[in-house]
């Protein structure tokens, strides 16, 4: 699933938040729900998951390996993973919720457990676990070793299908160069990573100032870049940081507004072909204040420029697509526009063409 658009939710809120999810267009809700296990837990889960299976939402547990081997085992001291009875008694635990229809999962708390023989237990949960129709398995990890990252997410490893990388994600880049460097260099060694989305490029906004601009700046290059995303804390609402809001009426505006922006960037990174399965070709590589890609799948292509300071910003475009008179208006935090030879940017201005 090249499109994914996780959104964390409480269990107990899956039920009634149907209707929502469809109408915001997320393909994948995920949910920690093993503080315990019993009959009770897993019914409840399996309800669920029929659910939203049937409204095409696919249901992704997160399973902390040290935490659930544990539980399952009653063990309240340190699990050593390297006796076969606990890595069997996990691999059979996993496989009955696949049997069930569970088959999405993001793993936790791997990494220390295995780390006496990393690469061969890795092997063996994929061979014991991955295996199977329509199953989707994120991995979480820290570190900023790009060939370890690339072993872990590249499918040519057939391990995870995704990594979340909690050291990138905590990570002040000095410059939106170098943030841009990074994604070009993930993207060149084929690492393929869930993004939360705005982490990466936070410290190069001003949302005090430009709430929504900021924010829909953000969203909106994470979701066009490769890679899956993960929502969280309603920032679909707009509930925004350091907000001096003085009346009910600009909240519920503002919170219309950015519901209404989310909702067209999921369909374009759930429906557009050159988002989901498109080449990346970074535009403007050395420029400290634009951020700009192409993404491209056969005949069709989607451009994205992001103006990423407080003052208008002029590129000239005209030596990068000779194509140019072919793209139409497909998204903005700031309106409808049309593309041209020199395209002047605005403050925080999100803008996406396709062709």
């Amino acid at each position: 699933m090249q499109n994914l658009v996780l959104y964390r939710e409480k269990h107990s809120q899956i039920n009634k938040k149907i209707t929502y999810y469809k109408k915001l267009g997320i393909n994948g809700i995920l949910i920690s729900p093993f503080d315990y296990i019993d009959e009770k837990i897993l019914e409840e889960i399996f309800a669920s998951n029929d659910l939203l299976s049937k409204n095409d939402i696919k249901l992704f547990l997160q399973i902390d390996i040290e935490k659930t081997s544990k539980i399952l085992l009653d063990n309240l001291g340190k699990i050593d993973w390297s006796k076969p009875k606990i890595r069997k008694s996990f691999y059979q635990f996993i496989n009955y919720l696949k049997k069930y229809g569970i088959n999405g999962f993001y793993f936790t708390n791997f990494e220390k457990l295995f780390f006496d023989n990393f690469y061969d237990y890795l092997k063996e949960l994929s061979k014991n676990t991955f295996v199977g129709k329509n199953v989707i398995t994120i991995g979480q990890i820290s570190s900023d070793d790009l060939n370890y990252q690339k072993f872990l997410s590249n499918e040519n490893y057939n391990n995870f299908d995704y990594i979340f990388n909690k050291i990138i994600e905590s990570q002040n880049f000095e410059s939106l160069i170098d943030a841009k460097k990074y994604f070009s260099r993930i993207y060149k060694q084929n690492i393929r990573q869930i993004f939360i989305t705005d982490n990466a490029f936070k410290g190069f906004t001003n949302k005090e100032n430009f709430p929504f601009l900021s924010h829909s700046l953000t969203a909106g290059l994470s979701f066009l870049l490769k890679g899956g995303i993960y929502l969280e804390n309603f920032e679909e609402l707009g509930i925004f940081e350091n907000n001096s809001y003085v009346n009910d009426y600009k909240v519920l505006n503002l919170t219309n507004k950015t519901f209404d922006f989310y909702k067209d960037l999921i369909n374009i990174k759930t429906k557009n072909i050159a988002i989901s399965n498109g080449t990346y070709r970074e535009i403007f590589i050395n420029d400290p204040d634009i951020f700009a890609f192409v993404r491209t799948y056969e005949n069709q292509k989607v451009i994205v420029f992001a103006n990423f300071s407080q003052k208008e910003v002029l590129v000239d475009i005209r030596f990068h697509f000779i194509d140019i008179n072919d793209f139409k208006y497909l998204l903005g935090n700031y309106g409808k526009r049309r593309i041209v030879k020199n395209l002047l940017l605005r403050p925080f201005e999100f803008i996406v063409f396709v062709k």
